[in-house]
Protein backbone atom coordinates (compact mmCIF):
# COMPACT_ATOMS: atom_id res chain seq x y z
CA UNK A 1 0.00 0.00 0.00
CA UNK A 2 2.85 2.39 0.83
CA UNK A 3 4.39 1.87 -2.62
CA UNK A 4 1.04 2.54 -4.26
CA UNK A 5 0.62 5.77 -2.32
CA UNK A 6 4.11 6.90 -3.31
CA UNK A 7 3.38 6.06 -6.93
CA UNK A 8 0.02 7.85 -6.82
CA UNK A 9 1.68 10.94 -5.39
CA UNK A 10 4.46 10.73 -7.98
CA UNK A 11 1.97 10.36 -10.84
CA UNK A 12 0.04 13.40 -9.68
CA UNK A 13 3.17 15.51 -9.23
CA UNK A 14 4.51 14.42 -12.63
CA UNK A 15 1.25 15.30 -14.37
CA UNK A 16 1.10 18.70 -12.65
CA UNK A 17 4.75 19.46 -13.44
CA UNK A 18 4.27 18.48 -17.07
CA UNK A 19 1.28 20.79 -17.35
CA UNK A 20 3.23 23.67 -15.83
CA UNK A 21 6.09 23.02 -18.27
CA UNK A 22 3.74 23.06 -21.26
CA UNK A 23 2.11 26.26 -20.01
CA UNK A 24 5.54 27.87 -19.64
CA UNK A 25 6.70 26.81 -23.11
CA UNK A 26 3.51 27.24 -25.09
CA UNK A 27 1.59 30.26 -26.25
CA UNK A 28 -1.32 28.21 -27.55
CA UNK A 29 -4.11 28.11 -24.95
CA UNK A 30 -5.78 25.20 -26.75
CA UNK A 31 -2.67 23.06 -26.42
CA UNK A 32 -2.37 23.95 -22.74
CA UNK A 33 -5.96 22.93 -22.11
CA UNK A 34 -5.47 19.72 -24.10
CA UNK A 35 -2.41 18.73 -22.05
CA UNK A 36 -4.14 19.64 -18.80
CA UNK A 37 -7.24 17.60 -19.65
CA UNK A 38 -5.18 14.62 -20.84
CA UNK A 39 -3.06 14.74 -17.67
CA UNK A 40 -6.20 14.82 -15.54
CA UNK A 41 -7.77 11.94 -17.46
CA UNK A 42 -4.63 9.77 -17.35
CA UNK A 43 -4.03 10.52 -13.67
CA UNK A 44 -7.57 9.57 -12.67
CA UNK A 45 -7.21 6.43 -14.78
CA UNK A 46 -3.86 5.56 -13.20
CA UNK A 47 -5.08 6.19 -9.66
CA UNK A 48 -8.06 3.96 -10.38
CA UNK A 49 -5.70 1.22 -11.53
CA UNK A 50 -3.68 1.49 -8.32
CA UNK A 51 -6.86 1.24 -6.26
CA UNK A 52 -7.97 -1.81 -8.25
CA UNK A 53 -4.57 -3.49 -7.89
CA UNK A 54 -4.69 -2.95 -4.15
CA UNK A 55 -8.24 -4.27 -4.02
CA UNK A 56 -7.34 -7.26 -6.21
CA UNK A 57 -4.32 -8.12 -4.06
CA UNK A 58 -6.57 -8.42 -1.02
CA UNK A 59 -8.96 -10.86 -2.69
CA UNK A 60 -8.71 -14.41 -1.49
CA UNK A 61 -9.86 -16.20 -4.63
CA UNK A 62 -8.45 -16.13 -8.12
CA UNK A 63 -11.89 -15.53 -9.61
CA UNK A 64 -12.46 -12.44 -7.45
CA UNK A 65 -8.96 -11.18 -8.25
CA UNK A 66 -9.41 -11.47 -12.00
CA UNK A 67 -12.91 -10.01 -11.72
CA UNK A 68 -11.44 -6.88 -10.12
CA UNK A 69 -8.60 -6.70 -12.63
CA UNK A 70 -10.51 -7.34 -15.87
CA UNK A 71 -13.63 -5.47 -14.79
CA UNK A 72 -11.42 -2.53 -13.89
CA UNK A 73 -9.64 -2.69 -17.25
CA UNK A 74 -12.94 -2.49 -19.11
CA UNK A 75 -14.05 0.41 -16.92
CA UNK A 76 -10.73 2.24 -17.42
CA UNK A 77 -10.77 1.76 -21.20
CA UNK A 78 -14.33 3.09 -21.29
CA UNK A 79 -13.33 6.09 -19.18
CA UNK A 80 -10.40 6.86 -21.48
CA UNK A 81 -12.54 6.55 -24.60
CA UNK A 82 -15.30 8.72 -23.12
CA UNK A 83 -12.74 11.33 -22.03
CA UNK A 84 -11.14 11.30 -25.48
CA UNK A 85 -14.49 11.80 -27.21
CA UNK A 86 -15.50 14.54 -24.76
CA UNK A 87 -12.16 16.27 -25.26
CA UNK A 88 -12.44 16.26 -29.03
CA UNK A 89 -16.17 16.69 -29.62
CA UNK A 90 -17.41 18.66 -26.62
CA UNK A 91 -14.39 20.68 -25.45
CA UNK A 92 -13.07 21.02 -29.03
CA UNK A 93 -9.46 20.47 -27.96
CA UNK A 94 -6.79 20.41 -30.66
CA UNK A 95 -6.42 16.81 -31.80
CA UNK A 96 -2.64 16.41 -32.06
CA UNK A 97 -1.61 17.86 -28.66
CA UNK A 98 -4.48 16.13 -26.90
CA UNK A 99 -3.85 12.71 -28.44
CA UNK A 100 -0.06 12.95 -27.99
CA UNK A 101 -0.33 14.05 -24.36
CA UNK A 102 -2.95 11.43 -23.51
CA UNK A 103 -0.87 8.69 -25.12
CA UNK A 104 2.30 9.85 -23.35
CA UNK A 105 0.72 10.13 -19.90
CA UNK A 106 -1.11 6.83 -20.28
CA UNK A 107 2.04 5.00 -21.43
CA UNK A 108 4.13 6.38 -18.56
CA UNK A 109 1.49 5.62 -15.96
CA UNK A 110 0.95 2.11 -17.36
CA UNK A 111 4.69 1.46 -17.07
CA UNK A 112 4.59 2.66 -13.47
CA UNK A 113 1.56 0.45 -12.74
CA UNK A 114 3.38 -2.54 -14.22
CA UNK A 115 6.33 -1.87 -11.95
CA UNK A 116 4.04 -1.83 -8.93
CA UNK A 117 2.25 -4.99 -10.07
CA UNK A 118 5.54 -6.84 -10.42
CA UNK A 119 6.35 -6.12 -6.76
CA UNK A 120 2.82 -6.70 -5.43
CA UNK A 121 2.39 -9.29 -2.68
CA UNK A 122 -0.69 -11.28 -3.52
CA UNK A 123 -2.57 -13.59 -1.20
CA UNK A 124 -1.37 -17.24 -1.24
CA UNK A 125 -4.46 -18.44 -3.12
CA UNK A 126 -3.87 -15.97 -5.98
CA UNK A 127 -0.15 -16.58 -6.44
CA UNK A 128 0.90 -19.17 -8.96
CA UNK A 129 3.02 -22.04 -7.67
Amino acid sequence: MKTSLHLAFGMTVFAAASCLLVIALSTDRGAETAVLFSALLATVNGLGALALSHLGAKRSSTKAFFGAVFGGMVLRMGLTLAGFVIGLRVLLLPEAPFAAALLTFTALFTAAETAVWSRQKFSPRVRQS
